[in-house]
């Protein structure tokens, strides 16, 4: 094929697949506002009815995803595990497509198979952990837990340098949980005194975040229950509690998770560069503002003159933008005491620093996008083609964007409360907090297992949020 046809090609390519250009969050409007509206009836519709996701494996893990948190917010914990499976299967066979990666070069990553962001394959075993916690099979549930740790292990194998997201708090402690719920309390102490680490030492620098009062109380009690004295006396000292077996255990108890609001959204961002000559056939890409030099290598001096005679050029990027959640806390009160809720996990502020730790790949992959976009340009006008030129350049531009796709319906944040119970305690009334007036509260029913003895959960999502905020 010469290169003219080939541009060709691409040019009718370009037209068809960029004729438009909006963002994975507009064309799945009709769906998101289904679920805004808490219609998850409707949105189970949208999904079963959407076959092009199905037919177009590079959304097919959207699709899967999609369907599973659908299920899982209705409360059928059984299908949404069909789908998380799926969900799961794919991610786990998933290999990147040598002409896949080669031809998003030339045009830009909408044209690949989704494969998640890492985080999201994370959070993915929340939602299946949590599924079996509701369906009352813990050895499935440690299983999903342990997994959510192994893969943030290998997403943490990718990552060496420091100050980035490679350690999840999160992910230990449910796995602490699970064990907690099956009596095992010596691993639960493991795992418990594992998330307050990663809480003390990642957490709080990256995310802002706290080490929850629950989990220090919980990590005393299973040091006891463990015997282990020397422990439980240490962490009593150091977070000035005074444990109390008669008082801080009971033998009916409930954890409730609460997801509030949902996650980020991507959009795009343009950036703009300059082109700078570097010497011994290179050339700079620089923007002061973001402190990025990237060099590229050239070779012919025709085409690094080309290139310089560009000087300018904008690339597009993803950003994350915000729904910032209605509700700003939540508690429980019970027989004249008080429960909060405490976050666990900030899924809105790991997806933007995830986005912030791989950066400066996105920035590298889309000045190498420009720079062979911009000397096909060249090329076409070195063989005196001005309709080839134009078409290539045109091409160029209508083909920059920047992949727009994530997980949309995971949530904001996952908080949780762990409550003791009396026999007779039947249902719990969440109190959930928008401000700072009494009338800015809504209150939200749970139901509860009948003189179910040991640790139990619940999981409820509130969905409302107040607006969008890039950060």
């Amino acid at each position: 094929m010469s290169f003219s046809t080939f541009f060709r090609l691409l040019l009718i390519g370009a037209v068809l697949h960029f004729s438009s250009c909006n963002s994975y969050y507009v064309k799945n409007k009709e769906l998101m506002d289904a679920v805004y509206s808490s219609d998850l009836k409707k949105a189970g519709r949208l999904l079963a009815n959407d076959q092009k996701f199905e037919s177009q494996k590079r959304n097919l893990l959207l699709f899967y995803l999609n369907k599973g948190t659908v299920l899982w917010m209705a409360g059928d914990y059984e299908n949404s595990l069909v789908y998380f499976r799926k969900a799961d299967y794919f991610i786990e066979d998933f290999n990147k497509s040598g002409a896949e990666q080669l031809a998003a070069v030339f045009t830009n990553k909408n044209i690949t198979t989704y494969a998640g962001e890492d985080f999201e394959k994370v959070i993915l075993h929340y939602y299946t952990t949590t599924a079996y916690l509701m369906t009352g099979r813990l050895d499935e549930a440690l299983i999903e837990a342990k997994r959510m740790l192994l893969k943030m292990q290998r997403n943490s194998d990718k990552i060496k340098a420091e100050n980035k997201y490679k350690r999840d708090a999160f992910a230990h402690q449910l796995l602490g949980l699970v064990y907690d719920a099956r009596g095992e309390y010596n691993d639960a102490f493991i795992a418990y005194r594992n998330a307050f680490e990663v809480y003390k030492d990642d957490y709080k620098q990256l995310f802002s975040s706290e080490v929850p009062n629950q989990l220090k109380r919980d990590l005393i009690r299973t040091a006891y229950l463990s015997g282990f004295k020397e422990e439980q006396e240490r962490y009593e000292k150091e977070f000035n509690l005074n444990f109390s077996p008669e008082r801080d255990m009971s033998k009916r108890e409930v954890l409730v998770f609460w997801n509030n609001g949902l996650g980020p959204v991507k959009d795009q961002n343009s950036v703009n560069f300059s082109i700078i000559p570097a010497g011994n056939g290179y050339v700079n890409f620089v923007n002061h503002d973001l402190g990025f030099s990237f060099p590229y290598y050239v070779g012919d001096k025709d085409e690094r003159i080309d290139l310089l005679g560009m000087r300018f050029f904008r690339i597009s990027l993803p950003e994350y933008i915000s729904r910032v959640p209605i509700y700003k806390s939540a508690r429980i009160e019970k027989e004249g005491e008080t429960f909060v809720f405490e976050s666990a996990e900030n899924i809105n502020a790991i997806a933007f620093r995830s986005l912030k730790d791989r950066m400066l790949r996105e920035l590298g992959e889309a000045c190498l996008r420009i720079a062979l976009k911009q000397l096909a340009v060249y090329k076409a006008n070195k063989e005196k083609k001005d309709g080839l030129a134009l078409a290539a350049s045109l091409y160029g531009a209508i083909s920059e964007q920047a992949d727009t796709r994530n997980w949309q319906l995971v949530p904001y944040e996952i908080n949780y409360a762990r409550i003791p119970l009396q026999a007779s305690d039947s249902v719990l009334t969440v109190q959930l907090n928008a401000g700072q007036k009494a009338n800015d509260t809504n209150r939200q029913t749970l139901r509860l297992a009948k003189q179910q003895k040991g640790l139990q959960f619940i999981v409820f999502q509130t969905l409302d949020y107040s607006g969008y905020r890039r950060n």
